[in-house]
């Protein structure tokens, strides 16, 4: 089934993988699988410009739902049917995220968050593993260890109810960082300094889920999939402007 969807989640993965998700054009949201391997980073460019970013609106052909709660939005597809259409109009992208707007995340993810070991809520169950919020306070950005022992970034923050303190996963963010720190600046400097640019602005977080692994695999971390300023912080640049110093 040829689907147009608006980008909304372009996540860093493991060994040079991405995970894409979006809506449709009724407003349901689509995460695109193919299984086991997931989706190329290089899929998303095209002689050497990104043509799978944020807000942009791609064509791929779904083939079948393929849910496994909380990952309700789940989508076997052709990747060989991915395609780039437009990007979409930047006066829309506002009323794009605000089509999966919650107060906060326990709504977002329709059951409790659980604090023992990092924030997560339990697989197997939960209506979605998707949506959007819109903080209200950004506390910093930090780099630090996560539950899974690697190093990043992760960013604190207030929803309507609780505080949150969450690794980044936002493909673009991660290279933007990686490209300041190419500059000569340390993690913890360019993470004070990404907090000076994020914290002013109109902000809002994409926040998903992962996958249980093998140490909790009944476990679902909680994850900032992408991070949305207006103005944006980004100017308008795509992760493929700051891949000269990717490691």
């Amino acid at each position: 089934m040829k689907t147009l969807l608006v980008i909304t989640d372009l996540t860093r993965m493991y060994h040079g993988h991405i995970c894409i998700a979006g809506y449709d054009t009724k407003r349901n949201p689509v995460r695109p699988v193919n299984y086991p391997q997931g989706i190329s980073e290089a899929a998303a460019v095209e002689g050497g410009r990104a043509v799978i970013y944020p807000f942009a609106v791609v064509e791929c052909d779904l083939l079948q739902p393929a849910p496994v709660p909380p990952h309700t939005e789940d989508y076997q597809f052709d990747p060989l049917s991915l395609r780039h259409v437009r990007p979409a109009l930047d006066e829309k992208r506002q009323d794009i995220l605000n089509w999966s707007l919650f107060p906060t995340v326990a709504e977002l993810f329709g059951q409790p968050v659980l604090h023992d070991h990092g924030q997560y809520v339990r697989q197997g169950q939960g209506p979605r593993s998707l949506g959007t919020i819109r903080p209200k306070a950004i506390g910093k950005l930090t780099y630090q260890a996560s539950e899974d022992g690697t190093w990043g970034y992760r960013i604190l923050f207030r929803d309507a109810q609780d505080w949150y303190n969450l690794k980044i996963t936002d493909l673009t963010f991660n290279y933007y960082a990686t490209w300041l720190r190419g500059q000569g600046q340390e993690p913890q400097q360019v993470a004070v300094d990404l907090t000076h640019k994020v914290k002013p602005r109109t902000t809002y977080l994409r926040v998903g889920l992962s996958r249980g692994w093998q140490k909790f695999p009944e476990c679902c971390f909680l994850q900032v999939n992408a991070i949305y300023t207006f103005p944006d912080y980004l100017q308008g640049k795509t992760f493929v402007d700051f891949t000269q110093a990717a490691p």
